[in-house]
């Protein structure tokens, strides 16, 4: 018989009393049963913190931190001090996850540094569940079967998928190595952070293991959450692509992903640029402009790879048009982020 790990689960709390029973509920009721749940509440000013408590009362395996408000990251990292466990999880608040989650993890003989699995989308009024496959075993190399561990290395689409933190559990030893006593391993202070650590994770894992199934269960109703209302920090995309950057190039793997991460860039700026408030939209769209234009002048891409990469044509467009007239040409027609 295998021996059961503890999982350590880590939930930021922010406001969140409308959906935090039933994010509360999903991981009180998994069919594993050594866990333990980290709940961060993050200077909440509904009922959130009393939810917490009852419980903490009720079950033993909650664990109630109290902070002043920060960030999810600062939740996140608040949470991996107290955690205990031989294995990491990160769930939000306002979600929930599958009752046989952490039961499948655990039923793995030899686990990886990254396990991951996929999400669907729900919306609470409707009932209706959208499965989001973020992650296609067709987009992995050598994948023979449920077992097969990868590396970084055998993505052949890595800019694409969801890169956020919550569908995928993490080895405890792992992500202590990534920091310093100096350094936290989610950054603060900004938004689109999960990119960050995402692909410092992601490169840096030795091991990663893949699940098909979707396991998390993203609300998309919550007009609170960050990904719904992020017009205020959307300059924050910047310094975020700005630190991957620097990550690959200190990690000597920038001239292996250099066109990927390129058309990575464009994508997002571009899809965000129809997510600033129209007061800043000139503004946001010069300064994707004068960072795209170096891709022209100091990267010097070959232009036969730029030709086949997707939708090169916008990042072409970017470089001619002002915003204005790119606003008129591509309005509701990029959305994807």
């Amino acid at each position: 018989m295998h021996k059961e790990p503890l999982i350590s689960v880590i939930i930021p709390v922010y406001n969140s009393a409308i959906y935090l029973e039933e994010c509360l509920n999903s991981l009180r009721l998994q069919t594993y049963k050594n866990l333990e749940f980290i709940c961060v509440n993050d200077g909440s000013v509904d009922n959130s913190g009393a939810i917490l408590e009852k419980y903490k009362q009720e079950d033993e395996r909650f664990v109630v931190i109290n902070q002043q408000n920060g960030c999810a990251s600062a939740a996140r990292n608040k949470g991996l001090k107290f955690a205990k466990g031989e294995y990491i999880s990160f769930v939000d608040s306002d979600d929930r996850v599958s009752l046989s989650l952490y039961q499948k993890f655990a039923n793995i003989v030899y686990k990886p540094d990254v396990y991951i699995f996929n999400a669907c989308e729900y919306d609470k009024t409707t009932k209706n569940v959208f499965p989001r496959y973020f992650f296609s075993l067709k987009e992995w190399n050598n994948h023979k079967d449920d077992n097969t561990m990868h590396t970084f290395d055998d993505n052949i689409n890595p800019f694409h998928g969801n890169m956020s933190a919550v569908n995928k559990i993490f080895r405890a030893d792992f992500l202590k190595s990534l920091v310093n006593p100096d350094t936290e391993l989610f950054l603060t202070g900004c938004i689109f952070e999960d990119q960050y650590f995402f692909f410092l994770t992601m490169i840096h894992a030795k091991t990663i293991m893949i699940n098909q199934d979707p396991l998390y269960y993203y609300r998309m109703t919550n007009q609170n959450s960050v990904t719904q209302n992020i017009s205020s920090k959307v300059f924050d995309i910047f310094k975020i692509t700005d630190k991957i950057e620097t990550m690959f190039k200190d990690s000597g793997l920038y001239d292996s992903y250099k066109y990927a991460f390129f058309q990575h860039k464009y994508k997002q700026y571009s899809a965000l640029f129809f997510r600033v408030g129209e007061a800043g939209r000139h503004e946001f769209y010069e300064e994707m402009q004068k960072r795209l234009k170096r891709y022209e002048t100091e990267e010097k891409l070959d232009s036969k790879i730029c030709e086949k990469l997707v939708l090169y044509g916008v990042y072409k467009n970017i470089i001619k048009l002002n915003a204005d007239e790119f606003f008129e040409k591509y309005n509701g027609k990029i959305t994807n982020i």
